[in-house]
């Protein structure tokens, strides 16, 4: 009995951190892209890697290290609010990695999927997210104003 007591404690809260997701209507650029599940930690939108795949991010999930990549340029920390610029202008993608600002909120592991703070995420490439809770629909916008493209930032949208 002792043993069953904490699986069924894990399996109990595993369910309830799947429960309190939402299904929303997910949108880029206006076009939209089918149904994603997403939450509020911390006052953060949490999207799930499947969501980054459908807008084209190409996610890569290294869980022996604890890091995704996202669009060939940035890397998360699954188990820090770390991310990182990879590479640089000329070479996104290879083994060198700058520091960016630290997430507000670390990405988690809930219902068997990982989730990222998407306004921090997809505004490191510019792209603006908006959560209509009243709908449930996350509308994703890719960047629009050129003056605002930095030469890296330009790099990374070329891989997408």
């Amino acid at each position: 009995m002792k043993r069953i007591f904490p699986l069924l404690a894990a399996l109990f809260l595993a369910s309830a951190q799947a429960q309190n997701t939402t299904p929303a209507t997910f949108t880029l650029d206006g076009r939209t892209l089918g149904q994603t599940t997403v939450y509020v930690s911390g006052g953060q939108l949490m999207l799930p890697l499947t969501a980054f795949a459908q807008m084209g991010w190409k996610p890569l999930l290294d869980t022996d290290n604890g890091l995704i990549d996202l669009a060939g340029c940035l890397r998360v920390s699954t188990v820090r609010p770390n991310m990182w610029l990879i590479g640089g202008l000329s070479h996104i993608g290879v083994s060198s990695a700058s520091a960016l600002a630290p997430l507000p909120v670390n990405a988690q592991f809930r219902g068997g999927r990982w989730y990222l703070p998407a306004w921090a995420v997809a505004g490191q490439l510019l792209y603006t997210v908006t959560f209509d809770k009243a709908n449930a629909r996350v509308d994703v916008k890719k960047p629009a104003d050129p003056a605002k493209i930095t030469p890296t930032v330009e790099a990374c949208l070329l891989r997408l």
